[in-house]
């Protein structure tokens, strides 16, 4: 698809690296919600119904915001505020809050009457569109977050992290390890603090699980088959190293053992840790013909 901006056809995209809502992008995001409201997204949700009982022909806004504050109490009332920016939690709840309720209205029956429409609803157009505006706002005052296919705002991750975290999509014959993969990258681009380092953890149990699939004797002996399925030469030593020195930050740090002896690690560790784990995983099971093909 072409780019709609000059800017991004001549210079390339924005880099998606920041992590903050500044006040320009608080602004157009409100914009593109009270677009919606104003024009009837949200009524199949919060249906208007025409007096001649016959359809919907418009939004019950009372019912609408009620439900939002109930909902996001710190968002405080209706019309919110253009010139300060809620906290970054409230902001992205208010935008699942509308991504997940809305439908593109379509004109059916005109009422003369009452002179009005009534109301009709595509719920995956309206999603389709939403989503494809909110990200196009996202990627132009470059937020490391998307709006994703099931509506609701996640984080992108770091840039160096992207590429291997969307291939981290395993499909190994063996149901333990799928679900630590698949759960490490969930809590991973979670907006929630706290769930990156249990993504983290997932990795790490992921890695030792991993580590027995082949066939042998014992751990050593399956760590060795795993290897010389999937390189040789210079490149099976450069993983093997690789892997070893894994093994040791795991069992060092805070990742997997918690033991006061251990280096705690930070916040700003556990993207650089999961980005490197990652990139091992995805070259280990693809070699291994264990990653999804679809």
């Amino acid at each position: 698809m072409s780019e709609a901006f000059y800017s991004d056809r001549a210079q390339g995209r924005r880099p998606r690296d920041v992590r903050h809502i500044a006040p320009p992008t608080w602004r157009g995001l409100l914009a593109l919600i009270e677009q919606r409201i104003d024009s009837h997204w949200l009524a199949k949700a919060f249906p208007d119904q025409c007096p001649d009982g016959n359809g919907v022909c418009g939004t019950d806004r009372r019912k609408l915001f009620d439900l939002m504050e109930a909902l996001i109490p710190a968002l405080g009332s209706w019309p919110l505020d253009r010139e300060t920016v809620p906290s970054q939690d409230v902001v992205f709840d208010l935008v699942d809050f509308i991504a997940q309720r809305l439908a593109e209205p379509q004109q059916l029956n005109w009422h003369q009457w009452y002179r009005h429409y009534e109301l009709g609803f595509d719920v995956n157009k309206g999603r389709v569109a939403f989503r494809a505006d909110v990200n196009q706002l996202f990627g132009r005052t470059g937020m490391a977050y998307e709006l994703g296919a099931d509506m609701r705002v996640v984080r992108l991750g770091p840039p160096e992290s992207r590429a291997s975290v969307a291939d981290l999509r395993p499909d190994t014959g063996d149901s333990v390890l799928d679900e630590l993969i698949a759960d490490a990258r969930v809590r991973f681009l979670s907006r929630s603090p706290g769930e990156g380092r249990i993504g983290l953890e997932k990795l790490w149990d992921a890695f030792e699980r991993l580590k027995t699939l082949e066939p042998g004797a014992n751990k050593k002996a399956s760590v060795t088959a795993l290897l010389d399925r999937a390189a040789t030469g210079e490149m099976r030593a450069r993983l093997e190293a690789e892997a070893k020195e894994l093994t040791e930050i795991g069992n060092r740090m805070q990742i997997r053992h918690f033991e006061a002896s251990k280096a705690p690690v930070t916040d700003d560790d556990v993207d650089y840790l999961f980005t490197r784990m990652s990139a091992l995983l995805v070259q280990l099971l693809r070699r291994t013909s264990r990653l999804t093909t679809n």
